[in-house]
């Protein structure tokens, strides 16, 4: 794996954990009971998770490099179609209501070791198979999985005290990545709504994104633009873009705020949220 490509990443990860723990620094207790954009979850439960997940991403990455990607003690797979969600509410819920403005510290000093676990990995070890609930995979996939999960709950905290929150900027090209990846985790096949649809995707800067997603019911595709007709067409910066895609923007709460512009049917272009559901 080149230096400069994990180099980067992992300047990126510790820059989004810095930025996010200064700006958790400056709430006050009352601030951490206000509602984040995840649904159910107060700010300090958001807290909690992120926290939590560094030290837990720290000793998987640790057992992978030493040619361990199986299920830690207490933990295991999830089986198809399994996603998990309320577990990891309720945990990170008992852990904020358990440790309240302790957290604080438990943030800092995961992502410190997170950082220290991160800067000792070597060039081969990137390759190597890491455990996710979901299935092994590369250390280099699972760091960017992290740097997703600093820089889209990042918004949902800043987005609960301020509408006009974006993401971060920096994380874009990993996140634009990752989509992919995490179509194939949102999918919802089998809806009793109208298909084929063509969604298509127009996002022009700070990353550029020209694709389709092609919708059939019990599966879908993700093809370059212009191979067909498109039924929605949806135009956007990257930030918003990555809002849409993983649950965070409803496509009628886009256009009403300015953030987004479609072209085709509004009731299709709702119906994407249905078919790739946020978690």
């Amino acid at each position: 794996m080149a230096s400069s490509q994990t180099d980067l990443l992992i300047q990126t990860v510790n820059n989004e954990a810095t930025r996010l723990g200064d700006f958790l620094t400056g709430l006050d207790e009352q601030m951490w009971t206000r509602d984040s954009a995840c649904e159910s979850w107060v700010i300090g439960d958001v807290v909690a998770h992120l926290a939590a997940g560094a030290a837990t991403w720290a000793n998987s990455i640790t057992r992978a490099v030493a040619g361990d990607s199986g299920p830690p003690e207490g933990q295991d797979f999830l089986g198809p179609g399994d996603r998990g969600s309320e577990t990891i509410g309720q945990t990170a819920r008992d852990s904020h209501q358990r440790v309240g403005m302790g957290l604080m510290e438990n943030f800092r000093s995961g992502y410190a070791g997170l950082a220290q676990v991160l800067a000792g990995l070597k060039a081969d070890d990137w390759d190597k198979p890491c455990f996710h609930r979901r299935s092994p995979m590369p250390i280099m996939d699972f760091v960017s999985l992290r740097l997703q999960e600093l820089a889209i709950h990042g918004w949902d905290i800043r987005s609960g005290l301020d509408q006009n929150a974006t993401v971060s900027e920096e994380a874009l090209s990993v996140l634009a990545g990752r989509v992919a990846r995490w179509l194939g985790f949102a999918f919802e096949p089998g809806l009793d709504l109208p298909t084929p649809v063509r969604y298509r995707f127009d996002i022009s800067s700070p990353v550029a994104v020209q694709e389709d997603v092609v919708v059939t019911h019990d599966a879908y595709s993700i093809q370059s633009s212009g191979r067909g007709v498109a039924d929605v067409t949806f135009r956007c910066d990257t930030g918003n873009y990555i809002l849409l895609i993983y649950g965070r923007m409803a496509p009628s709460h886009g256009v009403a705020t300015g953030r987004l512009t479609i072209e085709g049917s509004q009731k299709e272009a709702d119906n994407f949220t249905a078919w790739f559901k946020g978690f």
